[in-house]
């Protein structure tokens, strides 16, 4: 029985409340999936205008741009199981706002509650975060990030498949209401979550400024010529799959006649693609430079988008969206490994939210673009456009980032050298 026991938990180290998270994280991922697939179904079903699907990216995105720096602010002030459980129950809810939506006349009720949606995942994620340190031990923290990865990769995959046979077989509202379940099941394993009261009800916030800080983060970025570089270079790497989310569903319905189940195989090769690639970027780092392993995936990703809209059968886009997950983890982990080889450690959790900022507003500029031009020019030429855009900047990725990863941080000298924390800013007066 012991010799069982020990067993057990070499194959599952992390515990019962990180568990009931990650079982709670996969099934409303998996929901997710189901949204994604359902709301692009209903949009098609309802109206012509792929400016339509552009919009609904927009109604997304625009919200993480605008409050997503703050997230975190609410994650340190108030009850954080409330706050996981309250987020679940409030998209739960909104979700099902979506059965509304009969006609086209009801089309512009998708909006207002896709914002809805990402602003209440705004509150989650961060909190999310937070707790995790008090469900494991620090020696297998670094293993359930990884976990929370997996469980998304894994959503994608199983999500992608069953959405899309689901949607075609029992409609987009019935989508709806199992993505509203998904929601409610994972409140209910967060209720199970057991979490010290110093974590649940973290200590008050400190007495200066939020602005300040974020203007200290700004300040670094903005004078530190590698890392802007970075950030410029790092939404290309997601702009050929964020345009395949608008215009992918029109593109083989109307290039391929292929319907939502379609849709969602390709977004399941996808997901495939992904993981295979977060188990070859340690391999490749052995033998590859940081920077030419970014300038390599993201000219392949590029070309992979470029494959994807000239497909003429349907397995030749599984091939293509396979490669473009492939490629699209290599270029977003090397990047990543670059913005922490440049920032100190007091200054990551600020630039890691810029950085994500401006991938979110390219993404969102992108995918705004992508609609409105798929409406004057057709699916195919914009996929190739977005492809040919990231050749372009892989290129000039492997020049211009070349010896980056091999300088120390920039500030951490002189940090280290100084007993108190480091400030990028005159002090206040």
């Amino acid at each position: 029985m012991g010799g069982s026991r020990l067993r057990g938990r070499e194959l599952w180290p992390f515990g019962k409340s990180f568990a009931l998270l990650w079982m709670g994280q996969f099934l409303s991922q998996i929901g997710d999936q189901f949204l994604f697939i359902a709301g692009l179904s209903l949009l098609d079903r309802l109206t012509n205008s792929r400016a339509a699907f552009g919009g609904l990216a927009l109604a997304i995105t625009l919200p993480q741009i605008l409050f997503g720096l703050w997230g975190g602010v609410f994650a340190d002030r108030w009850p954080r199981r409330y706050v996981l459980i309250g987020s679940d129950v409030a998209r739960a809810l909104i979700v099902l706002g979506a059965l509304t939506v009969q006609t086209n006349a009801d089309l512009w009720r998708l909006y207002p509650l896709a914002s809805a949606l990402a602003i209440a995942g705004l509150f989650f994620y961060p909190t999310r975060n937070a707790v995790l340190p008090a469900l494991v031990s620090p020696a297998h923290l670094l293993q359930a990030n990884t976990m929370l990865q997996a469980s998304y990769i894994l959503a994608l995959i199983a999500g992608g498949i069953s959405a899309g046979f689901f949607v075609d077989r029992f409609g987009p509202y019935a989508a709806f209401i199992f993505d509203s379940l998904t929601f409610l099941v994972s409140a209910l394993t967060l209720a199970w979550i057991r979490l010290p009261s110093s974590v649940n009800r973290p200590q008050p916030a400190r007495q200066n400024s939020p602005g300040r800080d974020l203007l200290e983060g700004l300040h670094f970025v903005w004078t530190r010529r590698s890392l802007r570089g970075v950030a410029v270079i790092t939404p290309f790497a997601t702009i050929g799959i964020g345009v395949v989310q608008v215009l992918g569903l029109a593109f083989l319905a109307e290039v391929l006649n292929v319907r939502a189940g379609g849709f969602g195989l390709t977004m399941a090769m996808m997901g495939i693609g992904l993981a295979i690639g977060l188990g070859m970027v340690p391999l490749l780092g052995r033998w590859l430079s940081t920077h030419r392993m970014v300038g390599l995936f993201l000219v392949a990703a590029g070309l992979a988008t470029v494959a994807f809209s000239q497909a003429q059968t349907f397995a030749f886009v599984l091939l293509a969206a396979f490669a473009m997950g492939l490629c699209v983890v290599g270029a977003r982990a090397g990047l990543t490994t670059l913005i922490q080889q440049i920032t100190p450690n007091p200054l990551r959790g600020r630039v890691d939210s810029l950085v994500n900022l401006v991938v979110n507003s390219a993404l969102a500029l992108a995918q705004g673009s992508a609609g409105l031009f798929g409406q004057l020019w057709g699916p195919r030429p914009v996929l190739m456009g977005a492809g040919l855009l990231m050749v372009l900047v892989g290129g000039f990725a492997a020049l211009s980032l070349r010896g980056i990863g091999a300088l120390p941080p920039e500030g951490v000298a002189s940090a280290a050298s100084s007993p108190e924390k480091e400030r990028f800013l005159p002090p206040p007066r």
